[in-house]
């Protein structure tokens, strides 16, 4: 049997009914569980980041630190540099990818979503595509990212923004789709 991680389709599409969704299945009631445990927990209590590399199937570098209550539906599926805050109330969908550079803040309550559902065939047929968060970038609180975005090197999205297309390095957005609001100097 495939493993689902093997996306069988370049365009990352992907049906219900097909054996490797057996796997899917098993990676996110694997990650549930564990989302549950560190989600009763603070980050300072025995075990919290022996939780998290289950979670993630590596040990994820000290300088991380992300606040419960934290969910991610597929801890394989993410991948982390150094320096990283991910605060309280964040929801990953991580199916499809989710890659954070260094030195990345993300806010309360942030969502990224890495799968999407066809519109026509919503019970059957998805589509997976890959997040990047490069480096220095800061998602602001209740910021939605959407699948297949890249927010780019030293931006910012401002809080409750809902970014649908890539980020460009260096700049703010907002609102909901986001857009460009200004150029950050570095």
């Amino acid at each position: 049997m495939k493993d689902y991680y093997e996306i069988v389709d370049k365009n990352g599409v992907a049906y219900k009914d097909e054996a490797y969704f057996e796997s899917a299945e098993k990676e996110m009631i694997r990650s549930h569980a564990l989302c549950l445990k560190i989600s009763s927990m603070k980050p300072t209590d025995d075990g919290y980041r022996e939780l998290l590399y289950e979670l993630f199937q590596t040990k994820i570098d000290d300088s991380i630190a992300i606040v419960s209550p934290f969910y991610c539906d597929c801890g394989r599926r993410m991948k982390f540099g150094k320096n990283i805050t991910i605060n309280k109330g964040a929801t990953f969908l991580s199916a499809g990818i989710i890659e954070i550079e260094d030195n990345v803040l993300i806010g309360p309550d942030v969502k990224i979503a890495t799968v999407n559902h066809d519109y026509k065939d919503r019970h059957n047929k998805y589509y997976f595509k890959k997040v990047v968060i490069k480096n220095n970038a800061w998602i602001c609180i209740g910021a939605i990212i959407c699948p297949g975005v890249t927010i780019g090197e030293n931006s910012v999205v401002a809080a409750g923004s809902v970014v649908t297309k890539d980020v460009e390095a260096n700049t703010m957005v907002g609102g909901n789709p986001a857009v460009f609001i200004k150029r950050i100097d570095q």
